[in-house]
């Protein structure tokens, strides 16, 4: 389980990191320097809709991103109180190692 969406979180961050540098910026973006900010993806879809296309990527990808993100940080916490032998985190209590006894000066 966590080994699929470890594979899937880094598809999500790679597909993430195209699609935010596809999009044209104020002063042209990456997508400027591929056919002068024209391209085959623009003729074909016209330049408004690819830009709103881009975004609904964006965001979809975003949110996929925060998603795998929190799964995998539940999983990795599962995983580690699980080899370090002892309960979830949220099941630990806290109590003296000491055993309560005050510390006194030696006197």
């Amino acid at each position: 389980m966590y080994t699929f969406f470890m594979i899937l979180h880094v598809i999500v961050s790679l597909l993430l990191c195209i699609v935010v540098l596809m999009q044209s910026g104020k002063s042209g973006g990456l997508a400027g320097a591929f056919g002068g900010g024209g391209g085959l993806p623009q003729q074909m879809f016209g330049s408004r809709a690819m830009a709103t296309a881009l975004n609904k990527m964006t965001v979809y990808l975003a949110a996929g991103f925060f998603l795998t993100s929190a799964v995998l940080f539940g999983l990795t916490a599962d995983r580690t109180a699980k080899r370090a032998g002892g309960a979830p985190v949220s099941e630990q209590t806290s109590e003296p190692v000491g055993g309560g006894a005050p510390i006194t000066d030696g006197q």
